[in-house]
């Protein structure tokens, strides 16, 4: 049944004027009012009544109008964007290794006696050739080498004076053969006598650094026992040892990226030299080495650090990692930006690499992907980009110039970035 607005208006007003009369002493009885005070109340409900349509057009018996219809808009997300590219993307992982020499000589003693003479200390360098240790008891080895090398001499002295009778026909030919094999018995016995003598001097091999010197002057070693190493600084590589998993990835040539603990702030680059054939039976490493490609002081046992690619993809669309989502169901999404709206798209994962994602499909090279702002999307909502003004609806202006200023919202303002 529909109420005609008179009728609620003047219920609206007995409502109001029972409110006014009931502290006056009257009470509402049979459709009109009932005195419980006499003629003064009276008087004074006389002097409230004229004022009765002013309280009733300003209290109002309905809803306010600015009330009424009145609706809140939700807030338009705002998000930042990226651009997928196609590009090409590698996968880098960090190995820790140290450097070492490739050129190593451990050198023992040949002979038991005592450490006559060292001569070097870590850190020398050393001349091929030069000596480097003398153990003692060498004067035995040296009289017998005297006495060898006499042999020899009338030995020699001795063929030469059998040759000349047997020329002269005073001798037999015989002569001349035993005379020739007692020179050939002295001169190994030289040789003998000469290799023990130099079994108590330990010489350099080759031009390097002394690393290890174990032993003393005084000391007494036995045949075999260390006794110094050196090493040649130009063999010196960077050794790392990779997980099984990424063995076959790495090959000889391939670039790398070196950094030191030594040379802070820096990044060499190198290359891969040699890859072992087996894998450490202990660890399950593969052992790769690298060498720096500019000239650089190197020291064994520095600390390395080497970035190496072991996947790549070429021309694949790149996005960055933030603009993917998985789903509770185990599902990869993205938001791509059409227009002002936030379409979402299913996405395969190729490989992430560094902060970026190549994908398989799904995207689309060029194509704008939200990458911040994404968390609490849905698909086709409407998004404001980051960095974008937000565009005018359009409506009634003021005629005090608020109408100009609406139209000047389009242009960016001079310090505004595009959207990322």
């Amino acid at each position: 049944m529909k109420v005609k607005r008179t009728d609620l208006r003047v219920s609206c007003q007995e409502a109001e004027l029972a409110k006014i009369a009931q502290p006056l002493g009257f009470s509402r009885f049979g459709g009109g009012m009932r005195m419980g005070c006499g003629r003064q109340a009276w008087s004074i409900l006389a002097r409230v009544i004229p004022l009765l349509p002013l309280l009733l057009t300003g209290a109002g018996c309905g809803r306010s109008k600015s009330g009424a219809g009145a609706q809140t808009q939700k807030p338009v997300p705002v998000v930042h964007v990226a651009k997928a590219e196609t590009r090409d993307l590698s996968k880098i992982m960090t190995y820790t290794g140290s450097v070492e020499p490739v050129k190593v000589a451990r050198m023992a003693s040949p002979a038991e006696g005592p450490i006559a003479a060292c001569s070097v200390r870590e850190g020398d360098q050393v001349k091929k050739g030069q000596i480097l240790v003398k153990v003692g008891r060498s004067r035995i080895v040296e009289s017998g080498l005297e006495a060898a090398q006499e042999e020899l001499r009338r030995q020699e002295a001795e063929f030469k004076r059998v040759e000349q009778l047997v020329k002269s026909g005073a001798l037999a030919a015989e002569q001349m053969e035993v005379a020739r094999a007692s020179l050939k018995r002295a001169e190994a016995q030289v040789a003998a006598m000469e290799t023990g003598a130099s079994d108590y001097e330990i010489a350099a091999p080759w031009d390097g650094v002394i690393s290890k010197v174990w032993i003393a002057e005084g000391n007494y070693v036995a045949p075999r026992a260390p006794l110094v190493e050196m090493y040649d600084p130009a063999s010196l590589v960077v050794r790392i040892s990779v997980p099984e998993q990424h063995a076959l990835s790495l090959h000889a040539d391939q670039p790398v990226s070196v950094t030191l603990d030594a040379y802070p702030g820096r990044r060499f680059q190198g290359r891969v030299v040699r890859v072992y054939a087996e894998l450490e039976r202990a660890t399950r490493t593969l052992t790769v080495e690298a060498v720096l490609e500019e000239e650089t002081k190197l020291l064994s046992g520095m600390f390395a650090r080497v970035d190496a690619a072991v996947q790549t993809m070429t021309n694949a669309v790149v996005v960055p990692e933030g603009a993917l989502i998985v789903l509770p169901n185990g599902e990869t999404v993205a938001f791509v930006l059409e227009g002002e709206q936030a379409v979402r798209r299913k996405v395969d994962v190729a490989m992430e690499a560094g902060g970026a994602v190549a994908v398989g499909s799904g995207i689309r090279s060029g194509e704008m992907v939200i990458t911040r702002g994404n968390e609490a999307l849905k698909d086709g909502m409407k998004v404001q980009v980051m960095g974008q003004k937000k565009k005018e609806t359009g409506g009634p202006t003021d005629a005090t110039g608020s109408a100009s200023e609406a139209a000047g919202t389009d242009k960016p303002a001079g310090n505004e970035k595009p959207a990322s």
